[in-house]
């Protein structure tokens, strides 16, 4: 039986996720990573994209993460620059940004930044990935 530990997943205007866990896989700047209990610290940058962890029943549950940090210890604190979890995601709201950033990216008219399309297109790319793994 896997030995348990806390995961903290906190964003600028609440706490996503307080909760026992035997497993968690985090969106790395580098790619992502595994942690389990015993893991030795890390502090790491994080990307936008999917948080997965297993509770101590076995479940899967998954929390759109848009960027942050990562710190573990004898836990794992994730404070991350905006979180959902999967379930909570508007789907048609996501679709609508995702194309409105695309349109952006084809060269169609916009008030937004290619810049900023770019991260908002990414963004929501992950949020639905996330949101579509509950629908299951």
């Amino acid at each position: 039986m896997a030995r348990e530990f806390h995961l903290s997943v906190v964003a600028p205007d609440r706490s996503v996720v307080e909760t026992e866990v035997t497993s968690v896989v985090a969106p790395g700047m580098d790619g992502y990573f595994g942690v389990m209990a015993g893991h030795e610290p890390l502090i790491a940058g994080l990307k936008s994209g999917l948080l997965e962890y297993v509770d101590p029943a076995g479940n899967r549950h998954y929390v759109h993460v848009g960027g942050g940090f990562a710190e573990v210890g004898t836990g794992v604190t994730i404070l991350a620059d905006d979180a959902a979890p999967a379930q909570e995601i508007d789907i048609a709201r996501t679709e609508a940004e995702l194309e409105s950033a695309r349109r952006v990216l084809r060269g169609e008219s916009s008030d937004m930044p290619t810049e900023e399309a770019s991260e908002v297109l990414e963004r929501a790319i992950q949020r639905l990935r996330a949101a579509r793994l509950v629908q299951r």
